[in-house]
């Protein structure tokens, strides 16, 4: 916790490049995890929005339940991805609606990609720390 609270002040003052996702905090009663369908299927997810315009260089990933609405946390990363001075990317692939993905970009290249499957039961929620290829 205390890693995450000095992360998140170094990356706000500038201090750190890029995003740490470890100094992201969990979706609302998320349980760290998924397993390896859903891990493919979001990675599968990245590389459709992205059309080759990300590189995934590490990711966390988190079961949630039916409460916790993709927009609650696109909004969540949203407010922290701009305190730490990262800007929304246009994903080339993004459909709203259909895929629930959405990007943030630091002045170093780098950033983080939410993206989310619903399921039955909840859903399955990914941090993924990327590389912008420039172009």
């Amino acid at each position: 916790m205390l890693k995450a609270m000095l992360l998140s002040l170094f990356a706000f003052l500038g201090l750190v490049r890029g995003f740490d996702i470890a100094s992201l905090p969990a979706p609302a009663g998320a349980r760290a995890g998924a397993g390896a369908a859903e891990q493919q299927a979001l990675r599968a997810l990245v590389q459709d929005v992205g059309k080759g315009t990300v590189t995934i260089e590490g990711a966390r990933l988190f079961q949630v339940g039916k409460d916790v609405p993709w927009v609650a946390v696109a909004k969540r990363i949203d407010n922290l991805a701009r305190q730490r001075g990262a800007t929304s990317v246009a994903l080339p692939g993004a459909d709203p609606g259909k895929n629930l993905a959405q990007a943030w970009r630091g002045r170093d290249g780098r950033g983080v990609l939410v993206a989310m499957l619903n399921s039955s039961t909840g859903g399955t929620v990914a941090y993924f720390a990327v590389r912008f290829k420039d172009g």
